[in-house]
């Protein structure tokens, strides 16, 4: 599958992407909606791409001015390609691969007192883990200090939704709104600041 850069520095530059079905590539109107919402915010961020498959969201960001981007995946196959993009890109530097399940490696990212202005995590689609593992995510940044006042987190499920924000006690993070695109529902929360 063909997967290009929508906007910025690298735009029309295509990506290697997993050939394996354990991964799925966030859809261009998807990942166009995110980058229209961040706009202003994008400019010498942090980005933490959770999840990370190909690297398209994280590499996206960097594209649009992002200072750094931190790529969490623990497919090895997809972890490979996000090393081969970041190469062919020549953005070794402003990037941090993670080999770890994600909710170990936001533990060590914890540890390491590092902070992120925008996050966005796609895990995987299968309905019997997604509930948990997007409350897992959402009551992680809530209740540590990895995201920034103001910043922004994103999770990405299928449709129709198993999440319901409303229903979750947060105590840092708002709910701003969660869209449906295609088969995909996007949840976006904000630091309060």
């Amino acid at each position: 599958m063909s997967l290009k850069i929508i906007g910025g520095l690298f735009k029309n530059r295509t990506l290697k992407t997993p050939k394996t079905d354990k991964t799925r590539p966030t859809l261009a109107i998807m990942r166009k909606a995110v980058f229209d919402i961040v706009q202003s915010q994008v400019e010498e961020a942090a980005f933490l791409d959770l999840y990370a498959g190909s690297g398209a969201m994280g590499i996206e960001a960097l594209s649009r001015g992002a200072a750094h981007a931190t790529f969490v995946e623990s497919e090895r196959h997809a972890f490979g390609c996000i090393e081969q993009n970041c190469r062919l890109l020549d953005v070794q530097d402003k990037c941090t691969l993670m080999s770890y399940d994600t909710l170990l490696a936001l533990k060590k990212i914890g540890k390491q007192g590092r902070t992120f202005d925008l996050v966005y995590a796609d895990p995987p689609y299968a309905p019997a883990a997604r509930s948990r593992l997007l409350e897992e995510i959402l009551r992680f940044f809530d209740t540590h200090p990895l995201l920034n006042a103001g910043g922004r987190l994103f999770l990405e499920e299928a449709a129709p939704p198993t999440l319901k924000p409303d229903k979750l006690a947060l105590t840092t993070l708002i709910h701003v709104d969660s869209r449906t695109f295609s088969r995909s529902v996007l949840h976006q929360f904000q630091m309060r600041g």
